[in-house]
Order: structure tokens, then sequence, then C-alpha cells
């Protein structure tokens, strides 16, 4: 015989799991959410304006998606810019130094939607790159309000 309050709450932890909104919380270890929200405030953000206005202003910019390759499909497409190039989240301390040799060199990072971008902006100013910005919008916003993307 089942049980329905079991089947429901199995259900419930089983779709929260899946969904990645599960979490568990543990004193005094922080989630990647809190971690993005706190290093968001440590980090220059600029708006969608703000980046085509970098993009066409400087064209020793170096734009960084720190997407998956298969997440930029799946989202259809990056950024169209000259100076986009792709380096993933997890590649990019191994990766950053073959586009941009300069520690002033200027630097916008970008994701889906603003979640790990603000991470990766903190790694590279701890690196030692003093000319960092984070594109809060994300490709989402890009794509949202219709700009080029390749």
């Amino acid at each position: 015989m089942h049980n329905p309050r079991l089947v429901f709450l199995l259900s419930f932890c089983l779709a929260a799991v899946l969904t990645g909104t599960a979490r568990a919380e543990v004193p005094g270890i922080k989630d990647g959410a809190q971690m993005s929200r706190e290093i968001a405030a440590k980090v220059t953000n600029i708006s969608t304006r703000d980046l085509q206005n970098e993009i066409a202003r400087d064209p020793d910019l170096v734009l960084i998606d720190i997407r998956m390759s298969d997440e930029i499909k799946r989202m259809g497409g990056a950024i169209k810019a000259p100076q986009n190039v792709n380096i993933p989240r997890g590649w990019l301390e191994f990766r950053v130094t073959g586009r941009a040799q300069n520690k002033n060199t200027p630097i916008v990072v970008y994701c889906g939607a603003n979640i790990r971008s603000p991470l990766a902006a903190y790694t590279l100013q701890q690196m030692g790159y003093t000319n960092v910005k984070n594109y809060a919008d994300g490709f989402v916003g890009w794509k949202k309000q219709g700009l080029p993307v390749e």
C-alpha cells in the first residue's frame, strides 16, 4: 500500500534535486548564490549600453564569454563583437594570459545570466588585472534587446 504523503514528499525532494533548488544549508559555509551576490558588489558592473560603448570605442577590449561551448549553442550563440572570445569559467585562470598579457588590458566578462561572471571578474582582479568589468545583463539581456549574436 502506498502512503500518499510519502510519495508526495519523495517527489518533491526528487524535483528539488533535479532542478538544483535543493540546498543544504550548512552553518559557516556559503553557497554559490551567496558568494556571487557578495562578489558582485566588489566588481565593476556594466550595462548593455555601457558594453556597446566599450565594444565600439576600444579595439583592445577583451570580451570574455565564460560559458561552456554547449551552453553557448543551447542559448543561441554569443555576443557578436570582434573582441569576443570564449574561455570557459573552469579554464579562465589558465587561458586568460593568452588573450590579455598586460595587467591593464581592458577586460569585460559575461555569462548567460550574471551568475558566474561576477566570480570570474573577481578572480581576474585577484590575478592582478586592473581593468576588469562584469557585464551584468549577461547574454540573456543582450539577446533580449535584439542585439547581434553569432
